[in-house]
């Protein structure tokens, strides 16, 4: 392999990181941070695009970790947002926004007799998970290896992320499986069928796809010892069907949560599910030792519903996700064009608007195959790709947007060519 090209900070840039490392543990607002080589800070998004501090523009695939599904600052959202924010950002009751974007989430989510919204997915997880536990009497929940279902407690284990502070005995509230493993799987669920309150499972987890008969088999010992089935659908939602994996397997969890997409941009999340487990989080529920209580300051926020709302108008216009999904698969076909020329062992993975590139060998449909996907390639090349302005994460996968087009893929597989050229001998 080559030496990497590295992007250096401007003044600018480099003033802007100094304060952030001053101001945040690592310089970082989360997890992620860009490959230690790139250094730059983010100025603002235009369509497909955003523009750093120092006027260069990148083409991007990150999208915001997958909210910005129609690009950044489509005309119809940004619109939303300046009407909604003249007229009030916050009223801690009922608006006309959240009500009509819970009704367009009923009408659109097959197992969406009715929804509460939140503001973060790891909330919607959170609550999913409680809900099922009050509506079974049990207390276990069985989840995948490696899966990430949000940074709370009762998620964390498992997911291949360590972290301290954990209380002791967590753990002892979940029990795991390999996800795809159909019989590894039926086999855990019906060992602690008795204390397992419910399933929680990513249609795709990560980047790999369901094998066929997972989700089904899932759905049939689920529903057979009446455990609930939690769909957690924050990156498949809207994303890889119209009604997310739901609609893309034809597969109908009880419970399902959201995110990323439906808050266009802000700070946005849901549970739907079957009436009878939703009525749970109803405190006017007359049988008051089920309620579940869930509550928070800025719950369906009236601006991050107008948001999302125009977010799902754009998105579910005729004939836009078919386009979507058009473009989408132009990208994976060229990156597995671009990748058999360099003569590159890879995989590339994805369904709707999203792509993702595995480079190992094995079983695309075996988790463990995403788990061996070499980290070393993939950071030289996120660092390559964002140095000639495509700005990638490929550790995860591409995001793809309504706003993306035909000259983008095409330029994107030519710049992916390009930097597998220079990383690999």
């Amino acid at each position: 392999m080559s030496s990497i090209t590295v992007t250096t900070a401007t003044d600018t840039a480099a003033k802007l990181l100094d304060t952030a490392r001053e101001v945040f543990p690592g310089g970082l607002l989360g997890s992620y941070g860009m490959p230690a080589n790139v250094e730059t800070v983010i100025s603002h998004g235009e369509g497909a695009r955003i523009v750093d501090v120092d006027g260069k523009s990148y083409l991007d695939y990150i999208l915001g970790s997958g909210p910005m599904i129609v690009g950044h600052c489509h005309p119809q959202v940004v619109e939303a947002i300046e009407k909604q924010a003249r007229r009030g950002t916050q009223y801690y009751t009922l608006s006309e926004e959240a009500i009509r974007l819970g009704e367009r989430l009923v009408e659109t989510v097959p197992c969406a007799e009715r929804v509460k919204l939140t503001s973060s997915g790891a909330e919607a997880t959170f609550y999913a998970m409680r809900v099922a536990r009050a509506a079974t009497g049990r207390d276990k929940v069985l989840k995948f290896k490696s899966a990430y279902h949000g940074h709370h407690d009762y998620a964390m284990p498992g997911s291949g992320m360590a972290t301290a502070g954990t209380p002791a005995g967590v753990d002892k509230t979940l029990v795991t499986a390999v996800y795809n493993d159909i019989d590894g799987a039926v086999a855990a669920i019906e060992e602690n069928a008795s204390d397992l309150a419910a399933v929680i499972v990513e249609p795709i987890q990560r980047s790999t796809p369901p094998r066929q008969g997972f989700l089904e088999a899932l759905r049939e010992a689920t529903a057979r010892h009446g455990i609930v089935l939690i769909f957690d659908e924050m990156v498949t939602g809207f994303r890889i069907h119209r009604a997310g994996g739901q609609g893309l397997y034809g597969i109908t969890p009880d419970l399902a949560t959201y995110g990323k997409a439906i808050g266009g941009g802000l700070a946005l999340a849901a549970v739907a599910g079957r009436a009878d487990l939703m009525d749970h989080l109803n405190p006017r529920r007359t049988d008051k030792s089920g309620y579940v209580y869930m509550s928070g300051t800025l719950n369906g926020n009236p601006l991050a519903a107008a948001a999302g709302l125009a977010t799902l108008d754009v998105l579910l216009a005729p004939g836009a996700f078919e386009r979507l999904e058009a473009v989408s698969r132009r990208l994976r076909d060229g990156l597995k064009s671009a990748l058999a020329d360099a003569g590159v062992s890879a995989h590339v993975l994805g369904e709707g608007a999203m792509a993702a590139v595995l480079f190992a060998d094995g079983d695309p449909y075996d988790p463990a195959t995403a788990a061996a996907s070499d980290p070393v390639l993939r950071s030289r090349l996120d660092a390559e790709m964002i140095s000639r302005g495509i700005l990638v994460n490929l550790p995860a996968k591409f995001y793809v947007s309504t706003a993306h087009t035909e000259q983008d893929i095409d330029r994107t597989v030519g710049t992916f060519a390009e930097s597998l050229a220079a990383v690999v001998n």
